[in-house]
Formats: C-alpha cells, structure tokens, sequence
C-alpha cells in the first residue's frame, strides 16, 4: 500500500499538524522539508517549473519504491531529497479509512484538501462504509443511528435513501452484501472506498495510486500507437529502448497459394481458434483447410450455386455455409458433413452469423428477410422488409448489424429483437465486420471508401482510401494486435492494409491476378488469408513463422 511507512502512526486530529507543515496561499506546503538552493536564480519560472517537476519526480519514484517493496529506499530517498511522499495528516487519513477508523478519518478531512463541491458526496461515502459495516457486524442499533442522524441529512434521493433503509431487512450478512453489492470490511470495499474518495482530493497531496506504474503505461501506449508495423505482444516491449516493430514482423510475404477452387472464390474466414481456414466459392463448394499442414480438411459439396458466405461456430465444431441456391447448410467440421439443409429463404442466401451461444445463428437473404434459427433447424424469429448484403453479430451477443440496399446501416437488439435505429451512409454498402469489442464497425463503399462507425455515438470515426472498389462486393476486416490494422481486398487485384488509428496506407500487397474478393486474419495474430477472382486463395505470413 502506498505510504505503508506510515500506517501504524496513531490518528491525529488535524490540529495536530508538524513544524514542517505551514499554511501556504491557504493551502498546506506538506512535501519540503528544507529549502533547496537557487543554483544562481533567485526567482522565475523556469527555476519553479525545475522544482516543481523535481519534487513530482522524486515523489512518485519514492512511491514506486514503496510499491515494489524498498521501503528502507524509500525512506532514504526522503531524507536525501527533503520531499516527502505525502503529509502525516494524509497518512493517517490513509491507514484510518484501512482501519475502519470512520472518526478519526471524519475528524481529518478538513487538512486534506478535499475539493469543496465535493464534501458532502466524500463524507456519505464514508459514512454509508461505516453504516454497512455495522450491519455487517450485527450492531443493528448503531446502525440505525447512523442512518437517521449522519446518513439521511447527506442523501441526496428518495431512493438512495430507500435503499439503505431496506438493507436493515437483510436476512443475513450474505444477503447484505449481495443486495449492497460489497463485499465487506474484511474484502476489498475499503481499498475502494479510498479510491473513490482520491478522486475527490488534489493529486499533489495525494499522489494516485501507482502512478509511476500509469505513467509508463501511458508511455507505452503512445509508442504502441505511433508505431505503423505494431504487432507485438506487450510482454517483448522493453523500457530500456523506443519501441518500433519492424516492417518483417509484418506478414506481407505470400507464403501459400492455394488453387483447390476451380472458380471465383468470394469469402475467407479462420476459426475462432486459428486452426483452420474455411473458403467459399462460385464452384458451389466450400473448402477447411487445416493450417498445420494446409492440405484441404473437407471439401464440402451440396450446394447447387455459388457459396457466397461461411460462419464458423464459436466452439469451431460447426460452419454455416450460405449460398445463391437459396439455401443454408450446416457442416460437422470434424467430419465434413451436412448435418442440416435450411431452404426457407426464397432468394439469394446473402451472408449468415452465429450468436455467441453456439445455439443460434442469423441468415439474410435478397428475399427481404432476416432469420433467426436455433441449431435443430427452428426458426425463432423474423425481421422483414429490407434487401440485406450482409450481416453482423456483436460477439457479446447484443446487437445484430446488417447493411441494406437503402444505404443503410440497421442495429436490431437480439435480447428483445427490435430494431433500435440505423446509420444513413451515402453510398452503396457492399460488406460489413465488425470490431472485438462490439462497439465499432467497418463497412465497404461502392465508391471507393471504407468507414470505421462508432456504433454506440452513431459517429464517422475514419475513411479508409485507396483501394478500388465500383462493381463488385469487396469484404474488409480488423486485425493485428488490438485490431489496430484494417485490411480489404481490390479489383485492382491488391490487398489494401492501413494503420486503424492513423488512416495511414501502410501496404499494397500483390500477387493475385483478379479482383480479391475477401480478407481474413488468423487470431494467432501473425497471418492472413485472400480470396480471389483469380481461383486462388494466398496466405500472407511474415518470415520464419512456425505451424501452430
């Protein structure tokens, strides 16, 4: 704990206060405890900006000491330097809320610097703990004295109020806590209690908890996004050098070229565990491919028109095929089976996506409806009236996105299955993917643009240029570490990668002979996979990777 060096000191009200501690502009002077001398500058603002930054500097660096365990350093730097960690009023404030010490705390506020708008919330905040504890404890008389005489003055609402009157009915102590939603004295609703009440209190008096630790963090983060190339997991970044990746550690090198198909193949997909590759084409198959040894797993047959779509299960073990004849199909990905034949659409089967369950899945078609199946082949719900392109699911299961031909982005809610509003985009939409963490979306425009939707804002975030796009339907997709990368196919038979953050063109990478139709990235994060109208399907890996 920050500032443990000083727990055990004994609660002191707040007139008590050390020589050290002297009244500044109204405010207490708690970190020097001598002067320091002037190098030659008896004044000016770039001397103060020197020992303000050297005082923040050693007071942060003495409470990582503390954090990692050097308390002995830590205590020598203080005496070295004249700054101190934080005053002993803040100390003591620190080690009272630790120890359920709710009046000796209360009796310290007012030599801590707490924000005045914000007073009355830090002191309910201080009292509901102490009411909570007391219920917790039994000591039902107490605790209705805190209730009436401290707690009720401060509350702000009817219902606030209302609540912690009815935690008095609780059963038992873990019916209190499931009702409060705390986890009691012993657990860790003290240590937030101070982190909530920190927020209330200047940072110079009390530093915020593993700053230094937050700080190089941050400092990462920045050189994370400055870097173009990122695909790095965290644990290989060093501190002792600027982090850059090397344009190598990218897979920009074909590595595969596959050419099972003998047609156009429109679609791409890894499984969730990167394992396999699943490909659909205008030859009316679909193919897995096991990435091991990229030999053809299955080559799935059945369908009598072209396969326009595939969706892998979350668990893997199943894919939804969908198709121009009409139908669905559903494969044993072990086996290579069609294990359901779903033919309820009456057009084009246009895209497809399962709900994170695993026992459902959606269908669209140009038939004007969106189905919603369980595994056994029931339809559990319908939406009508629009032409769908394509389709999304959220992976937390929330929301389901699809794309229209009114140049439309429609978000329906899967819990009560209504349609809860759309994005009017200006163009034709061909594709859409959507982001990990369900909030963001990539669409692909007929005229040549790709745009990042923030879906909960309803907001453009980004446009994406470059690549050529006009006549057919061309797919993007996320990827790289924190899908910081967004890659699409071309008709000018290139794969199109940008830098998310940025919009910066980082690759155009050729090999294909037609328009690419589809891009995938493997989860393992080190490769991708395009589809083509060349017949083909490559395999992008950057050098020396290794078969999982």
């Amino acid at each position: 704990m920050v500032g443990s060096g000083s727990s055990s000191a004994a609660i002191q009200s707040d007139s008590d206060t050390s020589p050290d501690h002297q009244m500044l502009d109204g405010a207490l002077d708690i970190h020097h405890l001598h002067s320091h001398p002037a190098n030659g500058h008896s004044n000016g603002l770039v001397l103060k900006t020197r020992h303000t930054r050297e005082e923040e500097v050693v007071r942060i660096v003495i409470q990582a000491l503390h954090d990692m365990g050097y308390k002995s350093s830590a205590n020598l730097l203080q005496q070295e330097s004249g700054y101190v960690l934080e005053s002993s009023s803040v100390s003591q404030f620190r080690s009272g809320v630790m120890a359920g010490l709710w009046q000796q705390v209360e009796a310290l506020l007012p030599s801590i610097a707490i924000d005045v708008n914000a007073q009355q919330s830090v002191l309910f905040l201080l009292r509901r703990q102490k009411y909570l504890e007391l219920l917790e404890q039994q000591d039902m008389k107490t605790a209705l004295l805190v209730l009436r005489n401290e707690l009720t003055p401060l509350s702000a609402t009817a219902s606030r109020l209302h609540m912690l009157t009815s935690l008095l009915m609780c059963s038992g102590v873990e019916d209190l806590k499931k009702k409060a939603n705390w986890d009691g004295a012993s657990g860790t609703s003290r240590t937030e209690l101070l982190a909530q009440v920190q927020k209330h209190i200047s940072s110079a008096v009390m530093i915020p908890e593993r700053r230094l630790e937050s700080l190089l963090d941050q400092a990462l983060q920045l050189q994370k996004m400055s870097c173009l190339y990122h695909n790095t997991d965290d644990d290989r970044i060093s501190l002792y050098t600027d982090h850059s990746c090397d344009r190598n550690e990218f897979p920009c090198v074909a590595s595969h070229v596959f050419q099972e198909h003998a047609d156009e193949v429109w679609f791409v997909a890894f499984s969730h565990n990167g394992l396999y590759l699943a490909s659909a084409s205008k030859d009316a198959t679909a193919i897995i491919w096991s990435v091991q040894d990229w030999r053809p797993l299955h080559i799935l047959q059945g369908h009598k028109d072209p396969v326009s779509a595939v969706s892998w299960s979350p668990d893997d073990s199943l894919l939804l095929t969908a198709s121009n004849d009409h139908l669905l199909k559903l494969w044993s990905t072990t086996t290579g089976l069609c294990e359901q034949t779903l033919s309820r659409h009456t057009e084009n089967v246009t895209s497809c996506a399962w709900l994170p369950d695993g026992d459902r899945f959606v269908s669209a078609s140009h038939d004007k409806n969106i189905f919603l199946w369980s595994t056994d082949g029931e339809i559990l719900h319908r939406w009508q009236g629009t032409r769908v392109t394509d389709l999304v699911v959220t992976r937390d299961g929330k929301s389901l996105i699809a794309i229209c031909h009114e140049k439309k982005i429609r978000i329906y809610n899967l819990e009560n299955r209504t349609e809860v509003g759309h994005i009017q985009e200006t163009d034709s939409i061909t594709s859409i993917c959507v982001a990990n963490d369900c909030r963001h979306v990539l669409v692909n425009l007929s005229v040549q643009e790709i745009h990042l939707w923030d879906l909960e804002e309803r907001r453009l975030i980004r446009k994406f240029v470059g690549q050529k796009q006009g006549r057919f339907v061309i797919r993007s997709c996320f990827g790289g570490i924190n899908q910081n990368f967004v890659l699409s196919g071309s008709e000018d038979n290139n794969v199109y990668v940008w830098h998310r953050e940025h919009g910066i063109l980082i690759e155009v990478l050729g090999g294909h002979t037609g328009c690419v139709n589809s891009v995938s990235w493997n989860p393992r994060l080190n490769m991708f996979a395009s589809a083509s109208d060349d017949h083909t399907i490559r395999v992008f890996e950057r050098p020396g990777l290794k078969a999982p």
